[in-house]
């Protein structure tokens, strides 16, 4: 049996087998080889742990963005549906207080035209009872509403004598005059053959013209008056147009003339041919004022266009005298005489000694 190795500790001189030793140093080894693994193997379990940590994390992160985005786009349409709700009323509201503003506007006018038009038939009713009260023996004929004509006929009675005669009423109830009112009437009075016509005014719009002490103002002649709306004034015209009417009614009937010769009267008398005949009068007078206007106002320009070529002539002459003064070579002598006298003068120059340009501008000035 061969003999173990022995080895002696250098420290502290305890005796060992050698195999003993290797054994130790084995397991030693191998202990330290395990604990490596195992600190390699935990490192790797670790590294895994913390790469899969960050994964999820990562994938967390992601969900939550996601699920950021998801609630940011929910919140968007949620936030665009509200605006688009607000947007829709307030254009509804638009609309609304459009169309109740249109609606005010249009329930003003029609107020408006209802009051002018019922301010107008208050006024013709209170005219129409006015001439029923004041003239009982004759009749007061209404023209129906929306027909054409003006407001009301009345028709002279005198005694036993009915119809007489005519007068034709319009009534006016506004701010401004307007002169086509006169022209209208004086068409409806041909129309209903009635030779006289009055329009009753409102006091604040009588024409420019009217004269307040006479209290009236005509047109046509005197075939229809302007009267304005005061009982009294209304009375006074009314009678004495009234008056002249049965006058001149009792006048035809008490000359006995031959049947041709009064039915010729009768024509010569009646509106039919007293109508026609004043308004060409009253035309022909319109056309004489709008002549004699036309005549001054051609007058006018005239004078105008003259003083002007005087102005331009005598401008002329004082801005080319002095250049003539300086040196007669600069422009001719005869620059400033028109051309038709510049023959006429130089078959006159060799009668006329050249002294200086007095002759000339003396023949000019002539």
């Amino acid at each position: 049996m061969s003999e173990i190795l022995k080895i002696n500790c250098p420290e502290c001189g305890k005796e060992f087998d050698a195999g003993t030793a290797f054994n130790a140093h084995l397991d030693n080894a191998k202990k330290e080889q395990e604990k490596k693994a195992k600190i390699e193997a935990d490192k790797k379990v670790k590294s895994q742990l913390e790469s899969k940590d960050k994964e999820i994390e990562k994938t967390r992160k992601e969900s939550e963005q996601r699920a950021k985005n998801i609630a940011a786009k929910e919140l968007q349409e949620k936030l665009q549906k509200k605006d688009d709700e607000i947007e829709k009323v307030k254009k509804s509201k638009e609309i609304s207080d459009r169309r109740l503003a249109q609606k005010t506007e249009e329930m003003n006018t029609m107020m408006k035209q209802g009051s002018v038009e019922l301010q107008g038939e208050i006024q013709e009713e209170r005219l129409q009872d006015y001439l029923e009260k004041i003239f009982p023996d004759d009749d007061i004929e209404e023209i129906s509403k929306g027909a054409k004509g003006g407001d009301c006929i009345q028709t002279i009675n005198y005694k036993d004598k009915l119809n007489i005669a005519k007068i034709y009423f319009e009534s006016k109830d506004t701010k401004i005059f307007n002169e086509q009112w006169a022209n209208k009437l004086l068409k409806d009075m041909k129309a209903k053959g009635i030779a006289n016509g009055i329009i009753v005014c409102s006091p604040s719009c009588m024409p420019t013209d009217f004269n307040k002490q006479k209290s009236y103002v005509e047109r046509h002649g005197n075939v229809i008056t302007i009267i304005p709306m005061i009982k009294p004034i209304i009375h006074a015209v009314v009678n004495r147009i009234r008056s002249i009417l049965i006058l001149k009614t009792r006048e035809n009937k008490d000359h006995e003339i031959p049947a041709v010769m009064k039915k010729c009267w009768e024509v010569l008398n009646s509106p039919n041919f007293i109508l026609p005949v004043k308004d060409m009068v009253s035309e022909i007078k319109n056309m004489r004022e709008q002549l004699d206007k036309d005549k001054a106002s051609f007058l006018l320009s005239f004078s105008k266009k003259e003083k002007t070529i005087d102005n331009i002539k005598d401008s002329l002459t004082d801005m080319i005298l002095p250049l003539i003064n300086l040196d007669k070579n600069v422009f001719p002598e005869n620059i400033l005489i028109p051309q038709e006298k510049v023959k006429k003068l130089k078959n006159e120059e060799k009668d006329m000694s050249k002294k200086d340009l007095k002759p000339w501008m003396k023949k000019f000035e002539e």
